[in-house]
């Protein structure tokens, strides 16, 4: 009979050796000794190890599972990070900025302007100027706010060069050349262009679920076609239009009450609400009283001297100078010339009309102006050559009781006098702001067909003629397009 304990003497009795234990903070280890024979083995016969490239995918699938809610997080925030910087951007005016520190003009909507070194706050801007007091007490500093609820009713914001100083002059020239600067260096695909993009997606969305265009349109009707014309576009941060033309020179419409004039000028910079031009010719309509007590006075570049019985007008600017008429009492001679840079122009008075002589003139400034986007939009990439650049081209949406009443009195002047070319270019300019181009030609050729009774010898008529050419052209290409289609 076998003794059962025999097995456990027997396994009892075998030597199992003792094997380290290391202990960690976490947990335990089990230190196995090197077999020296072993390790001979494998470095004489190296046995390579293999993974199959389905597990290497399974392996980075699993990592990219455990870190795929850190990215979604990340990029949530990131994403959230960019519209609030695009929003912020939208907030602080850029266009706007420009103008900061400097002298500048607000025209609003009635005509009525504003004067001031220009300071722009967050709420809106301010202008600070003086006005003299009386007696030997120092000027008496104002300021004067204005809401950015208000901005709806700005007309143009100017910076006229002719009234900045030296200093102003130097940081206006460095103001521009960092600007030219910085859209040179500029990555087309940056940081600011992205959250701009999509604050606007935002508001496009928002706008769009409201059944809201976006960016906003401004459209009026034409006074000849009937149709619609775009004149303004708001809203937008990026707008890849305006982008691909910036430190271009472009045509800009812009709406004026019920006129709109065609501008030329460098775009600089736009924003949501403005869109800023600099070296833009702006003409400044102007009425001179040329009396007598005085021998000689000066209107902006306009200088007038008396001469014994004859008045002496001299352009003092860099641009012409446009005489439109003068007046003498109830009679009206029209002049509708162009006086050159350093020119003068000469006109005989009868000595008892001296006291209530008028000079109706237009006088050319260069200035930077900023438009609101929804009375102002880019038609054109172009550059007109010499003074035509200059010359602006006012089209009536609405003529008004004045203009009708100067067209009806220049035609019975026509009637009673055909060979009065003066009269005959005044009509056709208020033609050609109607929209009538057709008879606005035929009017201008009138004139040049007698050009030596214009005192400038026809060079007014013929610049005003090459912009109705341009103006022809546009509409003759769109009414091409249409019947095409």
């Amino acid at each position: 009979m076998r003794n059962p304990s025999a097995p456990r003497r027997a396994w009892a009795s075998l030597s199992i050796p003792r094997l380290p234990m290391v202990c960690s903070s976490s947990s335990w280890s089990l230190i196995i000794p090197k077999n020296p024979s072993t390790t001979d083995q494998a470095h004489t016969n190296p046995l390579p190890m293999f993974v199959s490239p389905s597990e290497i995918l399974l392996i980075g699938l699993l990592i990219l599972l455990r870190l795929l809610p850190l990215l979604l997080i990340s990029g949530l925030v990131a994403l959230g990070a960019m519209i609030l910087i695009g929003f912020w951007r939208r907030s602080h005016d850029r266009a706007l900025a420009l103008l900061d520190a400097f002298p500048a003009v607000i025209e609003h909507e009635d005509g009525v302007r504003h004067a001031g070194v220009l300071r722009v706050r967050d709420s809106g801007l301010t202008l600070e100027f003086a006005i003299p007091a009386s007696g030997h007490s120092p000027p008496l500093p104002i300021t004067y706010l204005h809401y950015r609820v208000e901005h709806a009713t700005i007309n143009a914001i100017y910076r006229f060069e002719d009234e900045l100083d030296k200093g102003d002059r130097h940081r206006r020239d460095r103001q521009l050349n960092q600007l030219r600067t910085l859209r040179q260096k500029r990555k087309p695909h940056s940081i600011t262009h992205w959250s701009d993009q999509l604050a606007d997606g935002c508001i496009r969305l928002w706008r769009s679920l409201r059944g809201q265009a976006f960016p906003q349109p401004w459209f009026h009707p034409h006074p000849v076609t009937g149709g619609s014309l775009l004149t303004g576009l708001a809203g937008d941060a990026f707008n890849p239009l305006l982008e691909s033309y910036l430190g271009h020179s472009v045509v800009v419409r812009h709406r004026v009450g019920h006129t709109l004039h065609r501008l030329q000028g460098l775009l600089v910079a736009y924003s949501p609400s403005f869109l800023f031009l600099a070296g833009v010719p702006v003409i400044e309509p102007v009425q001179v009283r040329l009396s007598p007590e005085k021998a000689a006075g000066q209107e902006l570049s306009l200088r007038w001297q008396w001469q014994d019985d004859r008045i002496e007008i001299r352009n003092q600017g860099e641009h012409p100078l446009l005489l439109d008429r003068i007046q003498v009492g109830d009679q009206v001679q029209e002049l509708s010339m162009m006086v050159s840079h350093g020119q003068s122009f000469s006109l005989q008075i009868t000595p008892t009309n001296r006291d209530e002589l008028m000079l109706y003139a237009r006088i050319i400034r260069d200035a930077d102006i900023l438009l609101p986007r929804q009375r102002a939009i880019v038609r054109q990439a172009a550059q007109l050559p010499g003074d035509l650049g200059a010359m602006d081209v006012v089209l009536a949406l609405k003529p008004s009781r004045e203009q009708e009443a100067e067209e009806q009195r220049l035609r019975k002047e026509l009637h009673q006098r055909p060979h009065n070319a003066p009269a005959a270019v005044a009509l056709a300019r208020l033609l050609m702001q109607k929209g009538e181009l057709d008879e606005a030609e035929r009017f201008y050729r009138h004139a040049l067909d007698h050009d030596r009774n214009l005192p400038d010898q026809g060079e007014r008529a013929r610049m005003e003629l090459d912009q109705l050419r341009i103006r022809r052209t546009e509409e003759g290409r769109k009414q091409f397009q249409t019947s095409a289609q």
